[in-house]
């Protein structure tokens, strides 16, 4: 195998393990992490439908989490256009945002402005070659 593809995968697994530190040390669980930060970038009031294609999670895993994350009273559901349905953040929802996922979206921030705008671009076009070419390929299969 390429050792340069070896290290591009060892820091891509490196990087979901180092999310789901942050997550454990923050006190969430992986789908509560996942579903905070999508809402965070995304907005209250996100549609439950882009929440799932956001997050990269499972329908059943964002229901889930979802229910739960309302007995902690942290979202409320309503209902949107069609069969669309909104996640809303509560107050001590956003609280726990802040003091948690706000918080890691501010080191992705900062490290991503420490590259020049030339290297933010390849970074960007790199990815975005490497994933459209990889959703193609899985759609093949």
């Amino acid at each position: 195998m390429n050792p340069l593809f070896e290290t591009y995968n060892q820091i891509m697994c490196t990087m979901e393990a180092d999310y789901h530190d942050a997550a454990v040390r923050l006190g969430l669980s992986d789908s509560e992490f996942n579903i905070l930060y999508t809402l965070y970038i995304e907005g209250s009031g996100c549609n439950q439908s882009r929440l799932y294609k956001k997050s990269g999670m499972a329908r059943s895993t964002v229901n889930s989490a979802i229910r739960q994350m309302e007995k902690k009273g942290w979202l409320y559901l309503v209902p949107g256009e069609g069969r669309n349905t909104k996640v809303e953040v509560t107050d001590e929802g956003r609280a726990v945002m802040d003091r948690t996922v706000a918080r890691i979206v501010a080191i992705e921030k900062k490290l991503f402005d420490a590259y020049t705008e030339t290297e933010a671009e390849t970074l960007i076009r790199l990815n975005r070659q490497f994933e459209q070419g990889l959703r193609r390929s899985i759609e093949e299969l």
